[in-house]
């Protein structure tokens, strides 16, 4: 019924505790396949081992190509009925794919989706997480009035990001048809990765289950993952390549979605100017940040002012116009992060 893909990229030390949790699951129809990117640790000669070891395991090697490159070549190889994914790093609970199968077996029509939930480990606690929305079986109109128009960008409190539903794909089982339909064809794109397939996958669903279960450990101790160092600057031409893709994949789904298309890139802009703030930098050291941020990634150009909230027009307007300091102090008025000195 399932295939558990994990891409494997320089995560020695965490491999196999995550394999080990795959494999030790309650529920054993399934396969896992081992997508190696290219790692230049131990970790190939790892996942061949596993391999021998248990019939369930199948290894892809292939060239680094980055985390949606490992996740297509998966899901190229995939034979289950659903697919869900584990990173390297992280491990799952032996009752998660026991609990989403009983969750489809119990649903009174087939879902496209089943939602759940996670808990971040650090190295002295766990902190739990849940799903924003209520827990619960939804069909397309209850996607359409709930979802959907608070899919990309929720602005019902600002435009400083968010979502009701989290892009992670390893909080998600879906369909290995809608996966081969809608994955990522631009595999250039390498930050906010799980972004276009779960999305486009997701508005392109009739029926999914959320609940708030957990069942993923997701791993905040690895610092030199991918993840924990990707916050430096969004403004890369990298963002381009998601902004644009989300725009020629998902405009005209609704009307709901085309506002956010719009917003989503202008979200990209206030969350770098803040994180960059968060840096202790001062206001005129962000400022420069921004500007060559904005530069490489020329996102300025898939933003329009028409259709935005009012705090958001104003720090975009003053963008195009390159007044890029006093662009930068709206926003840390906005975000209470007053750094004034220079």
């Amino acid at each position: 019924m399932f295939s558990v893909i994990v891409p494997v990229y320089r995560v020695e030390p965490y491999i196999r505790r995550c394999v080990d949790s795959i494999l030790a699951q309650t529920y054993r129809d399934f396969e896992l396949l081992l997508v190696d990117d290219g790692s230049p640790d131990n970790c190939p000669q790892i996942c061949d081992e596993y391999a021998r070891q248990d019939s369930r395991v199948k290894v892809i090697h292939k060239p680094n190509g980055g985390l949606i490159s490992a996740r297509n070549a998966g899901i190229r190889a995939a034979k289950g009925d659903y697919i869900c994914y584990v990173d390297g790093d992280d491990w799952v609970k032996d009752n998660m794919l026991q609990f989403i199968h009983d969750r489809l077996v119990a649903s009174p029509v087939p879902l496209d989706m089943v939602l759940f939930a996670a808990d971040n480990v650090y190295e002295d606690h766990l902190e739990e997480t849940i799903n924003e929305t209520p827990e619960g079986y939804y069909d397309r109109a209850r996607l359409e009035k709930e979802i959907f128009p608070y899919l990309l960008v929720d602005t019902r409190n600002g435009i400083r990001g968010g979502s009701v539903v989290q892009a992670h794909t390893w909080d998600k089982a879906c369909l290995r048809s809608l996966q081969v339909r809608y994955y990522t064809r631009d595999e250039r794109i390498r930050v906010f990765t799980d972004v276009p397939m779960t999305y486009e996958c997701l508005v392109n669903c009739n029926h999914v289950y959320i609940c708030n279960e957990h069942l993923y450990m997701y791993n905040k101790m690895n610092e030199g993952s991918i993840r924990a160092v990707s916050k430096e600057n969004l403004l890369t031409k990298s963002f381009h390549y998601l902004t644009v893709y989300l725009q020629e994949h998902l405009r005209g789904v609704c009307p709901s979605l085309d506002r956010q298309l719009n917003t989503f890139p202008a979200m990209l802009i206030f969350r770098t100017c803040k994180w960059h703030l968060e840096r202790d930098l001062s206001i005129p050291k962000a400022a420069r940040h921004l500007k060559e941020g904005l530069r490489e990634s020329d996102m300025l150009s898939l933003v329009f002012l028409k259709g935005l909230p009012k705090k958001a027009k104003l720090v975009i307007a003053l963008l195009k116009m390159h007044l890029v300091t006093a662009a930068v102090t709206v926003c840390a008025v906005g975000f209470n992060l007053k750094k004034t000195r220079s």
